[in-house]
């Protein structure tokens, strides 16, 4: 059943995200087109500070929309006359949002990768291939292996984030579907007081840990080099977020599972 819940969820964030996706290449081209011949005329160099402008914009968009959509399509799904239709599901609420965590994770990576794409396509067509080989042949060469460890870390912490802060975003909806009037407005508002817990939690976490092993973090300072200690702090944010996050996706399927509101 997971597999036809990922298939509609994929269906339904694709349907507007390959449109951006679209827009995105095709503002790329452009950008590349004008800014090789903004030196030929005024008109040109307007065209192509504008084409820049809109090139910004739409990578903006690229990341940030395909966040909202996730959270849209989980609100649309359990706020709204579509939740209906889910609630008739022969699916565990778990389930159906543990679709949600992978189609949203994947397709923020499908983003990332148009997006990256992008950026190669501007590279090669303003004739700076050859540079930003080397550039990156050149970092990976010196890169100690610390480095490495430091990349890969900051990689995991940042994929955790991501559903970390779905997961805020989700219980949000949860409690504001509570409410029978003005959904949305309740669900924001929870959000805010979540997030305002969620800073604390991890305030206070990090000072609970510098308390209680001053030895620990002393020796950040004077026994280990910078990007170890970055990594240290990489692992101990990852433990963090994953912890929260264990936290709070059950309490979200608890308040789906026992108090869905349709009204």
């Amino acid at each position: 059943m997971l597999g036809k819940l990922l298939k509609y969820d994929f269906k339904n964030l694709y349907k507007t995200l390959l449109p951006i996706y679209l827009i995105t290449l095709v503002i790329t081209i452009l950008t590349v087109i004008l800014n090789n011949f903004s030196d030929t005329s005024n008109l040109f160099s307007t065209l192509n500070a504008l084409m820049i402008l809109s090139y910004v914009v739409i990578l903006m968009v690229l990341v940030v929309g395909t966040f909202f959509l996730s959270v849209r399509d989980f609100y649309l799904d359990f706020a709204t006359e579509r939740g209906y239709l889910t609630n008739t599901l022969p699916v565990k609420k778990s389930t159906i949002i543990t679709s949600k965590f992978i189609t949203s994770v994947v397709t923020m990576i499908s983003s990332l990768a148009v997006m990256f794409i992008s950026i190669l396509i501007l590279v090669i067509g303003n004739g700076e291939w050859t540079n930003f080989a080397n550039a990156i042949a050149i970092f990976f060469r010196d890169i100690p292996t610390a480095g490495v460890v430091m990349l890969i870390l900051m990689t995991v912490l940042m994929i955790v984030a991501y559903i970390s802060g779905l997961a805020v975003c989700y219980l949000s909806i949860a409690l504001g579907q509570l409410k029978n009037t003005n959904k949305l407005g309740f669900s924001f508002l929870a959000y805010i007081i979540l997030y305002i817990i969620y800073e604390m939690y991890f305030t206070f976490a990090l000072i609970f840990i510098g308390t209680i092993s001053p030895d620990f973090v002393r020796s950040l300072d004077n026994e280990v080099g910078v990007i170890s200690s970055v990594n240290i702090l990489f692992g101990i944010l990852i433990g963090l977020v994953i912890i929260i996050t264990a936290i709070i996706t059950p309490i979200t399927n608890y308040i789906l599972k026992n108090k869905l509101n349709l009204e």
